[in-house]
């Protein structure tokens, strides 16, 4: 079905099997796969036709013999396809319920239920499902705005169960395709890296043992990196850091060479922290920058150090964030 409200469009298609809404306007192209997590999996700069999203070689082509609804993923990233997957919850304890790295990402995993909404000069697409290990109704609105180069994203979680969960939530947005290349630079506000995987709980609060400039990070090898600097594909290099003391939520990744950039905005509250990770090798390339509420890679430190989210029986928690596609001189 295709519906017309000016400039903008939302479009229903199927692809390899997976439902998916296309919302468009003169400036971008969001392809939304409601038929598996509500995962952005295009999102197309159109003035330029570029795509700023990493898709991975086998793509949706890889659910074609997978039917989610009866059989979910077992997390977020099984089957990768590249996009941008949200991780909720990344990791949770609910009653004798432990969500950990090999299960977590729930609300990726599986279908979601859609409506669009009509609008005179906008389009939009209502998401929602009832998670069923974590008791979490989840809605999740995509809009986009006549003459407006952004995307915007409304996300409400409700407690549907009958005790508080305890959860940390990720925006996992792999960035690669047409946009990524050596060209790029990063841009974010003054921060400190954490090397969370390094982080021993026996220093107890001595996170300057695990802490770096952004600018000059030390990796595995002895080598010191710049967080903000893409290096070329090949380089066989493989990064995960968390960008800690956020004062503003944004970031920024920019390509100078094809002078177009896009720019993630969020509120702090909601993700107080930006989960870095690169993984350059010949089967992927590609930048994660990931607005979290998590600053740790083992969530018996999250709950020891509070860098996570509960909600009670009955409570909700909302939130408003997205991104801006742009070009540059």
């Amino acid at each position: 079905m295709m519906s017309n409200r000016f400039e903008c469009t939302v479009q229903e298609s199927v692809a390899s099997g997976v439902q998916t809404v296309t919302l468009e306007n003169a400036l971008l192209r969001v392809r939304i796969l409601t038929g598996k997590g509500a995962d952005i999996y295009e999102l197309i700069y159109k003035p330029l036709d570029i795509d700023f999203l990493l898709k991975t070689n086998n793509g949706l082509a890889a659910f074609e013999r997978r039917n989610l609804a009866k059989r979910r993923l077992t997390h977020y990233s099984e089957l990768f396809t590249g996009g941008w997957q949200d991780c909720l919850p990344h990791r949770a304890k609910y009653l004798e319920l432990d969500i950990t790295q090999d299960t977590g990402g729930i609300a990726a995993t599986v279908p979601w239920k859609y409506e669009i909404l009509p609008a005179a000069d906008s389009a939009s697409v209502r998401c929602f499902v009832q998670l069923q290990d974590i008791p979490f109704l989840i809605e999740k609105t995509f809009t986009v705005k006549q003459g407006d180069p952004q995307l915007y994203i409304d996300q409400r979680i409700l407690n549907t169960g009958t005790a508080p969960v305890q959860f940390s939530w990720t925006q996992h947005a792999a960035f690669g395709g047409q946009f990524l290349d050596e060209h790029v630079s990063i841009e974010f506000p003054d921060c400190v890296a954490f090397h969370a995987r390094h982080y021993d709980s026996s220093y107890k609060n001595d996170f300057s043992r695990f802490e770096e400039p952004p600018e000059r990070i030390a990796l595995p090898d002895g080598t010191c990196r710049n967080l903000r600097e893409v290096l070329p594909r090949g380089t066989n290099e493989h990064i995960f850091t968390v960008l800690k003391h956020i004062r503003e939520p944004w970031a920024k990744l920019i390509n100078r060479h094809k002078k177009v950039g896009v720019q993630l905005h969020w509120e702090l509250d909601a993700f107080p922290f930006i989960r870095y990770w690169s993984y350059n090798a010949d089967e992927m390339y590609t930048v994660g920058i990931e607005p979290s509420n998590d600053a740790f890679a083992n969530f018996d430190h999250s709950l020891q150090h509070g860098t996570y989210r509960e909600l009670k029986p009955e409570q909700q928690y909302g939130t408003r964030y997205g991104c801006t596609l742009f070009e540059t001189d």
